[in-house]
């Protein structure tokens, strides 16, 4: 099967001008082999790599400035973000006014909030390239913007009657480049400002001028909103919109979404020499396979272009909608996974997980109603959960283990998620990425649907009994420590031992002749016990003459749950030599009674 990058080089004109561990090994014959490309050709290949070795190869090319300046801002901005600004001088001095500034609109502002920490340290990097386009950008952008940042680090003032008042600028660096106007510096490092607004001056004195004036006369925080509102209009541009428009993401799609023409390439161009799409959201498509492989099949690159733009504007308006901060790398990564997710889920419905209607499908319909479907089922699923909880209220204290509870608990977080099992026992939380994910998280609610039902009336549980069976154990000594498979694996011993099915405490000496008839004999001293499994389909049959429907659907359910507890059982007590005193304070399995506290 072809990856995502194959399809690329397929669509590119099968362009696989060298390995990419060239680029590494052999940057000589690299140099060698772009020498002989179009640029064109360059910048469709270096989209086909990621961060570092994306760099790597623009920085082998005879024609390096050109191939920056023909990429996409967005994919360019990636890249950065990727191998880190520090690591990117050599593309920071190349990059376009244009991309700088859509650079500048992410890193500098946090919403409304204009923050110089971020700007000086843009600042700093860009001082540190022999040549950039900052003098080009400071020439040509929006003044508002640099009157902005100027008046969050330098006070400025003249020696004049109206602007000589010279306030809290004790202890600041001060700096006179013509004996006019006084400048101090907020912060102590600020030597790549003082060399700023020297070439500034050198370069264009009159707008130096203008800026200072500014800096002195120009109320702040109209300033910051008048430059934030132009910062909406240049992101609103690029795809990014305010937050009352991105927001329409997660409403319902419209009943005439699949009429509506898909867009053309030219609905997302840029200022460039090339209107190429950025690839890094493609890049991203292994965690969703049903969308990989519906792309696989489109065999349409204008199409698979104008997918690459979609998905980098929704990502963009998922996180203006989410207000997570889009300069930082995971969160801009978690914002494109979820984005994916949900287009995979809403494309699989929409095409009954059938490959040939997903790619007919995909290759006439926008992306923002599959990701609106997608966002939909899982709101389904989350009222599901949260009616689940109304019904069944505190009695869920008494059954849930504490995994099943932040499984819980992750199907009610605004974005419902759902556990990604890593290495033993330990487990992290993703976005839902698929039908089969919401397929699992239904058959988990449904699962412990049965559950409360059989802890009622097969176990003849309620909130108040298990109350009163804890209040005489020792073990376990805190309700937060007991749950269903205590309590049916309690019911299985009395089962085995007195023939009835109770969840009532067993004594010490009880629970450990429970033990001995329940596990089978060991060969080796070492390895754990099995349990009977006659033992086990005895209790099953018993268990089934309780007064539930007992649907096929229930009695799937109920092997689910004793394959658990029989696990469960194995895995605490599969070990224990019986044949030496237990201490059962260091035991999770069985409700062991208090001493004296039945005759």
């Amino acid at each position: 099967m072809e990856n995502i990058t194959d399809v690329l080089n397929n669509f590119s004109g099968d362009l696989k001008p060298f390995p990419v561990e060239w680029i590494s090994e052999h940057p000589d014959k690299v140099e060698d082999a772009l020498a002989k490309l179009s640029v064109e050709d360059q910048i469709r290949y270096a989209m086909q790599l990621r961060g570092s070795r994306m760099q790597d190869f623009i920085n082998l090319s005879p024609s390096s400035q050109e191939i920056v300046r023909g990429l996409p801002p967005e994919e360019l901005y990636q890249m950065i973000k990727e191998t880190g600004i520090g690591e990117s001088l050599p593309v920071l001095a190349i990059m376009s006014q244009g991309q700088l500034q859509y650079s500048f609109d992410l890193e500098w502002w946090q919403r409304d909030r204009f923050v110089p920490e971020s700007a000086l340290e843009w600042l700093n990097f860009l001082d540190a390239c022999e040549d950039s386009s900052i003098l080009e950008w400071l020439q040509n952008e929006d003044f508002d913007q640099k009157v902005v940042l100027f008046q969050s680090l330098i006070k400025v003032y003249k020696d004049d009657e109206m602007t000589n008042s010279y306030k809290g600028v004790e202890g600041l660096v001060h700096l006179s480049l013509d004996g006019v106007y006084d400048i101090y510096f907020k912060i102590e490092e600020c030597g790549v400002l003082k060399r700023l607004l020297a070439l500034l001056r050198s370069e264009s004195p009159t707008l130096y001028v203008s800026i200072l004036e500014a800096v002195i006369w120009y109320p702040v925080t109209q300033t910051v909103e008048k430059a934030y509102r132009w910062r909406l209009i240049r992101t609103a541009e690029r795809g990014i919109p305010d937050f009352e428009e991105a927001m329409g993401i997660y409403s319902r799609p419209s009943p005439d979404a699949l009429k509506i023409p898909i867009p053309e390439l030219e609905d997302f161009a840029y200022q460039g020499g090339f209107n190429i799409a950025p690839t890094y959201p493609l890049l991203l498509t292994d965690s969703v396979p049903f969308l990989k492989d519906v792309i696989l099949r489109l065999g349409n690159f204008s199409r698979l272009n104008t997918i690459s733009w979609e998905l980098v504007y929704l990502a963009n308006k998922a996180m203006v909608a989410d207000q997570v901060q889009p300069s930082n790398l995971e969160m801009r990564k978690e914002s494109l996974q979820k984005v994916l997710g949900y287009i995979n889920i809403g494309l699989e419905l929409g095409a009954g997980s059938d490959l040939e209607k997903g790619a007919k499908l995909l290759g006439h319909t926008h992306v923002l109603p599959l990701f609106q479907a997608g966002y939909h089922q899982l709101m389904n699923l989350k009222w599901k959960t949260e009616n689940f909880l109304k019904e069944n209220g505190s009695f869920l204290e008494w059954m849930l283990t504490e995994f099943h509870k932040d499984l819980l608990a992750a199907l009610l977080d605004r974005f419902p998620r759902v556990a990604e099992m890593g290495g033993e026992k330990s487990f992290g939380w993703r976005h839902f990425a698929s039908s089969q994910d919401v397929q699992n998280a239904e058959s988990f609610l449904d699962q412990w649907a049965f559950n409360l039902r059989f802890a009622r009336k097969g176990l003849d549980l309620s909130e108040h009994i298990a109350k009163q069976y804890l209040d005489t154990c020792d073990v376990p000594e805190k309700h937060e420590a007991v749950d269903l498979n205590v309590w049916t694996t309690t019911a299985f011993a009395n089962y085995i031992l007195f023939k009835r099915i109770s969840c009532i405490p067993l004594s010490k000496p009880a629970a450990k002749s429970f033990l001995e008839i329940v596990f089978l004999p060991g060969i080796f001293k070492d390895e754990v016990r099995q349990c009977d499994n006659a033992l086990v389909e005895s209790f099953k049959q018993e268990l089934l003459k309780s007064p539930l429907a007992w649907t096929e659907r229930d009695q799937n359910f109920l092997v689910i749950l004793l394959n658990a507890c029989v696990l469960h059982l194995q895995e605490e007590f599969g070990r224990l030599d019986l044949k030496s005193e237990v201490d059962w304070r260091f035991t999770h399995g069985l409700c062991i009674v208090k001493e004296k506290s039945f005759p």
